[in-house]
């Protein structure tokens, strides 16, 4: 079986160049994909530091409700 070199040579160059395609397209839409609007990310923001928040004041709040009740 004869192997073409010159042939097996263009078919890698092609598929790099249609890999190369692929990836700017790609770029392309995530380049113009919408982002959330501002109210959004502040919302979550917002509800993120709150549970924080929360977590943080329940962990202070369980040891003295125990050591009451204990008393």
């Amino acid at each position: 079986m004869d192997v073409n070199s010159y042939l097996v040579e263009w078919l890698a160059k092609e598929h790099l160049r249609e890999l190369g395609s692929a990836l700017a397209r790609q770029q392309l839409a995530a380049s113009v994909r919408p982002r959330s609007p501002l109210r959004v990310r502040l919302g979550l923001a917002l509800i993120g530091l709150g549970q924080r928040l929360q977590g943080s004041r329940t962990r202070v709040a369980a040891p003295a409700a125990g050591a009451s009740a204990a008393s």
